[in-house]
């Protein structure tokens, strides 16, 4: 799939992460346990957010997201917010800016991911709400403040994630 033809697919990935983690992180309250699930649909939403601006200018090759030991699979998450990060992938500004405290939370939400999906379930316990806005940031960054590719054809998708986006905010500032 071209760079560009994998932008909606992302899109639709990224509100599909987002859906996952906030109905988790509501049922969360009354059981606990599910609160594990919180970062894999945050991670997964990060990923395709990722994907999508990186797919998005005229310039960007399948390579951009390609694992490089694997490169039938997408990158690692990390390996896709570096390059996000980095000016030879996107300009200002869509190119990701993070402060250390932000790039902190967000590899703390990676981390818990990765112990959910990989068995040792450390880190999903300790995700706080300030974890979880550091995503909610990134994804808003990438998919509603600065897309790198064109809202146009996207508009619809957009919206539904803003207003995910948004919800989640919402619910966390109640959480305290």
């Amino acid at each position: 799939m071209g760079p560009r033809r994998r932008i909606g697919p992302a899109l639709a990935g990224v509100l599909e992460g987002l859906k996952l983690a906030r109905r988790e992180w509501a049922a969360a309250a009354s059981d606990p346990p599910r609160g594990r699930w919180v970062p894999v649909g945050l991670v997964s939403a990060l990923q395709d957010a990722l994907v999508a601006a990186l797919s998005a200018y005229d310039s960007a090759r399948d390579e951009d997201v390609a694992d490089p030991s694997n490169p039938e699979h997408l990158a690692p998450v990390t390996l896709l917010l570096r390059r996000a990060r980095s000016q030879e992938y996107l300009d200002l500004p869509e190119r990701l800016e993070l402060s250390g405290a932000g790039h902190k939370a967000v590899e703390t939400v990676i981390a818990a991911r990765n112990g959910v999906l990989h068995g040792s379930g450390e880190g999903a316990g300790a995700l706080i709400a300030a974890d979880v806005r550091a995503v909610l940031g990134v994804l808003a960054h990438l998919c509603r403040d600065h897309p790198a590719f064109p809202a146009e054809g996207n508009a619809v998708m957009l919206a539904l994630i803003a207003d995910q986006i948004s919800a989640f905010g919402r619910e966390l500032a109640e959480a305290g």
